[in-house]
């Protein structure tokens, strides 16, 4: 029995292709007697009778070959088994004649050669121990570069010799079973050839780094860093080895990245691009309908009140083209938020209604809204989505509809506890829509029209549309047949509204025309000046406005000049008005530090509004601004501000 602490032995099987019994007997003794291995011999007399073992399964750590055989003679022996089995450890058994022959073994994939006669039992042992040994690390090294996908070879073109590990056949898709010579490694078409190419200039600078794409042998295009270093030998050859990996994931993670960095860029700049172009747009626009306001004030004759209507309706149109394609752009740049907020669907419906009703009354057409009986009233979401979702599908069916009706049904499909599943409808009489239309009018900038007629707009209603209500989790859809009008209509979930949730009502007018204040307006553009400064004259006969052009001349005149509420532009030459806001807060006296201050804004990115209030600002008016909407801004704020000036 072995001793407690004694250490078992690994047991190695080990192929003996010996055709000389008495020599496989004595080789089996050496290795029974030299006490340092455990083997198991499996004896075979032929190359054929060796290969048929290997060829069957069997598993052999070590291969004692004897070259001169009765099927095989010679180096062709080694050959033939190296050529079916290249990862065998092979230990190659040579006469005392034949030295040289076993050194051109070992340069040709065995692992060790032994000179008969000339070895004993310690010897022969520690030879297999080793050659196994070295064979084990080789397969861990070959596993190891198999997940790495790194591969490496050696070549010495003087000694005709070249070896590639396995995984640089594998990288390149080729089979390993049949090893490339140094003279297959010199024709053009070998896929190795590129290698003399690096061994050529290895020679010159000693290291060479390439990062290439290859083609390998089923045609797929691989990316491989390749280093090859070079060395001369002592007898004017020189000897070359490098190192292969496979880094096409990697080279692919940084073209994806490359790629998502461009489209991050482009999406910034195409954000830029419009944010630039829509405050370059809505500040002249404010104008135009600021002057067309004033203007129908003037008492102006029917031909002049025609011109000044046909103003104000172009430039809504522009205004709209103008908001669908923020609205769309904010939507594809993920900025779209749905807020869960109280609001009464019969107001929502009612301003919709006002908002609509002259467009409607202008081509003749019946438009009615017809809620069903039993909706409740408070509900919770986002109105302005909801608004804008009708007002784009009722803005359509006017369009496209020049004699009938327009008609927006609101239904309740079902109800749960504290919930209502409600469905819209907007059917109309209009043009109606082509079958083969109906999947494409959701898709961005797809229009409809007739031969004879071109519509304004440029195709974004419905998408934004279709968006808009996907967000909310609904499904809009439509139904139509050419000539016979088109019925659009979506269905979505609210949770129905505890009364006394929409907060205290809005407090009426605090300011009657006759009051007495002081207004700073900051503005650079000379229009928006004057339009801004009518405006409130005509709503307050007893207003001081004071003009500053820029945030350093609004600060110099605060200095002297107490003031009751500024309105304050965002873009302006000097100091623009998100500093000038900071530093009237953070650095003037308390008494100036207090105003009320309104930022006059033709960024259309409501998202901003927590950013002006970073800065100070108490609230925005959106330029274009209806001048209803400036009047209850400051209505609402000024009573925050010192009492009203009688000066």
């Amino acid at each position: 029995m072995p001793e407690p602490n004694a250490k078992l032995k690994p047991l190695y099987n080990v192929l003996l292709i010996e055709d000389d019994p008495s020599y496989a007997r004595l080789a089996t003794i050496m290795l029974e007697e030299s006490g340092s291995l455990n083997c198991s011999i499996t004896h075979c007399h032929t190359l054929a009778e060796g290969m048929q073992q290997l060829l069957q399964g069997a598993h052999f750590e070590a291969v004692l070959l004897d070259l001169t055989l009765p099927d095989s003679q010679g180096f062709d022996t080694l050959s033939r088994l190296l050529t079916h089995f290249p990862n065998l450890n092979l230990i190659v058994l040579t006469g005392l004649d034949d030295k040289n022959l076993g050194v051109q073994a070992v340069k040709s994939g065995a692992q060790d050669f032994l000179v008969k006669g000339a070895f004993d039992e310690n010897q022969l042992a520690k030879t297999l121990h080793y050659s196994i040994e070295r064979n084990n690390i080789l397969k861990r090294l070959e596993e190891i570069q198999r997940i790495a996908h790194i591969g490496h070879w050696e070549c010495s073109p003087s000694e005709h010799y070249f070896q590639a590990s396995e995984e640089v056949y594998h990288i390149f898709g080729l089979p390993s079973l049949h090893p490339f010579t140094c003279e297959e490694l010199l024709q053009p078409d070998c896929p190795f050839n590129f290698l003399l190419g690096l061994q050529d200039q290895a020679c010159v600078a000693g290291k060479v780094e390439k990062d290439t794409w290859i083609r390998r042998g089923d045609g797929e295009q691989r990316y491989i860093s390749v280093v090859c270093s070079g060395r001369k030998l002592d007898s004017g050859g020189a000897l070359f080895n490098g190192i292969i990996q496979d880094i096409t994931e990697r080279k692919q993670a940084q073209e994806l990245k490359k790629a998502k960095d461009m489209a991050e860029h482009t999406a910034k700049v195409r954000e830029q691009f419009i944010a630039s172009v829509s405050h370059e747009m809505r500040t002249p626009m404010n104008a135009i309908l600021g002057m067309a306001h004033l203007l129908r004030q003037a008492n102006p004759d029917d031909e002049q009140l025609g011109y000044i209507h046909t103003i104000q309706q172009s430039s809504e149109i522009l205004l709209g083209i103008i908001n669908d394609i923020l609205q769309m752009s904010a939507i594809q740049n993920g900025l779209l938020h749905i807020e869960q907020k109280p609001f009464q669907l019969s107001s929502l419906l009612q301003n919709l209604f006002d908002v609509l009703k002259y467009k409607a009354k202008e081509k003749g057409l019946d438009f009615t809204l017809q809620p069903a009986q039993g909706i409740p009233d408070l509900l919770m979401g986002d109105a302005l989505r909801l608004s804008q979702v009708l007002y784009n599908l009722v803005g359509n069916a006017i369009k496209f509809t020049d004699s009938g009706y327009v008609q927006v049904n609101v239904a309740l499909l079902e109800g749960q506890a504290g919930k209502v599943h409600l469905s819209f409808t907007v059917k109309d009489s209009g043009i109606g829509i082509p079958e083969e239309q109906l999947d494409v009018i959701f898709e961005p900038f797809s229009r409809l029209g007739q031969k004879e007629r071109i519509y304004e707009g440029i195709g974004l209603g419905l998408p934004i549309a279709r968006k808009l209500v996907e967000a909310h989790g609904g499904i809009i859809a439509a139904r139509s047949r050419p000539g016979e009008g088109a019925e659009f209509s979506f269905s979505l979930w609210f949770d129905v509204g505890v009364p006394g949730a929409m907060g205290p009502a809005a407090p009426a007018d605090t300011l009657p025309p006759e009051a007495s204040f002081r207004l700073l307006l900051v503005e650079d553009h000379k229009m928006n000046q004057l339009v801004a400064r009518k405006i409130l004259e005509r709503k307050w006969k007893n207003i001081e406005i004071f003009l500053a052009e820029n945030g350093e001349q609004a600060i110099k005149l605060l200095e002297g000049l107490p003031v009751d509420i500024i309105l304050m532009d965002i873009q302006m030459p000097v100091r623009d008005g998100l500093s000038t806001a900071q530093y009237i807060r953070q650095r003037m006296a308390a008494e100036i530090s207090g105003i009320p201050i309104l930022a006059m804004t033709a960024h259309a990115d409501k998202t901003q509004a927590h950013i002006l209030k970073e800065y100070g600002m108490n609230d925005f008016i959106l330029k274009p601004f209806e001048p209803e909407q400036l009047f209850q801004k400051i209505q609402q704020y000024i009573k925050l501000s010192r009492p009203a000036s009688n000066s």
